[in-house]
C-alpha cells in the first residue's frame, strides 16, 4: 500500500525508518511503471536507448545489493557480488547479452528478494552508523548518503522506464476503470483500495475494501499484484470475482476513454 507518511516504523531508529519509507515509496512507483510486462516488452531497446526495461530492473537490484555489503564494510564488495548481479550493475554490452528472456516475476523475485536483505541489514543498525563519517567517492560521506543514492538511483532509471513504456504499442491508448487497486500482504492478490465517483468501477458495483480474487475467472490470489496486466483498452470489459462480507460476487467493468 503506497504510503506517504513518513514516519517511526516499528524495527527501525527513527531515520532508518524515515529512509526505508522513501525508499518503499520509490520502489512502489518503479514496480507501477512495469505493470504487467511481457518478456518482450521488458526486452525492448528502441533506436536511441542504450538499456532495455529489463535491464533497468537488473541494475536496481544489483545496485542494492552492492550497496549492502559496502555499507556493512565489506572488504572488498566487488568479489563478494554474486555472479548474477554483474551484468545488471555493468549493463553495456553484458547487459544486453545476459538481462534477457525473463519475464516480470524473475525481477520482482529478484528485486524483493534484494530488499529482504537490505531491510535485514537496517533493522540490525542505527542512527548513528546511518551519519558516521567514511571515506566515500574520493572524499568523505556516510551511509544516509549511500542509501539516498540507492534510491536516487532508482528514480532516475524508474525515469527511463516510463520513457521505454512510449515505445510499447501495447500500453498506449488505455482505458480508464475508476478503481485504485493494489496488493495485499507480500506483494500478492489484488485488493481495490478505493472507486473513483461516478467511475465505471462504481457504476458497477466495485467497492474499496473489495479483494479480488478472480480477473475473467482466473484465480489472482497468488499472483504477484505487479505482473497482472491490469489494463486494456477503452470499451474492454473485465469480470472481478470479488469477496465481501457476504461471501462473493462478479462485477464486471467495462473501461471508459481517459479524459483529454
Amino acid at each position: 500500500m503506497t504510503s506517504t507518511l513518513l514516519t517511526d516504523r516499528p524495527g527501525f531508529t527513527p531515520m532508518i525508518a524515515r529512509l526505508v519509507g522513501m525508499m518503499t515509496y520509490t520502489r512502489e512507483t518503479t514496480l507501477e511503471a512495469v505493470q504487467g510486462w511481457t518478456p518482450e516488452e521488458l526486452d525492448l531497446i528502441p533506436d536511441g536507448h542504450a538499456n532495455s526495461a529489463g535491464m533497468l530492473l537488473a541494475h536496481m537490484a544489483a545496485v542494492e545489493r552492492i550497496y549492502q555489503l559496502i555499507s556493512d564494510g565489506h572488504p572488498d564488495p566487488d568479489s563478494a557480488l554474486e555472479a548474477h548481479h554483474w551484468p545488471g550493475l555493468n549493463l553495456g554490452q553484458q547487459g544486453r547479452a545476459e538481462v534477457r528472456g525473463r519475464p516480470l516475476r524473475h525481477y520482482l523475485e529478484e528485486l524483493a528478494r534484494v530488499r529482504a536483505g537490505t531491510l535485514e541489514l537496517l533493522a540490525a543498525r542505527d542512527d548513528a552508523w546511518l551519519d558516521e563519517p567514511l571515506p566515500f567517492w574520493g572524499g568523505t560521506g556516510n551511509r544516509h548518503f549511500m542509501w539516498f543514492h540507492v534510491f536516487e538511483d532508482e528514480i532516475n532509471h524508474r525515469g527511463q522506464l516510463r520513457l521505454l513504456r512510449r515505445h510499447q504499442p501495447g500500453l498506449q491508448g488505455l482505458g480508464l476503470t475508476g478503481a485504485w487497486l493494489e496488493p495485499l500482504a507480500d506483494g500478492r492478490g489484488v485488493r481495490c483500495r478505493m472507486v473513483h465517483e461516478g467511475s465505471p468501477a462504481e457504476q458497477a458495483g466495485l467497492r474499496g475494501g473489495d479483494e479480488i480474487v478472480a480477473i475473467d475467472g482466473v484465480d489472482v490470489q497468488a499472483a504477484y499484484f505487479h505482473e497482472l496486466r491490469l489494463g486494456a483498452a477503452p470499451g474492454v470489459s473485465s469480470t472481478f470475482t470479488v469477496r465481501r462480507d457476504d461471501g462473493t460476487q462478479d462485477v464486471t467493468v467495462t473501461r471508459v476513454a481517459r479524459p483529454g
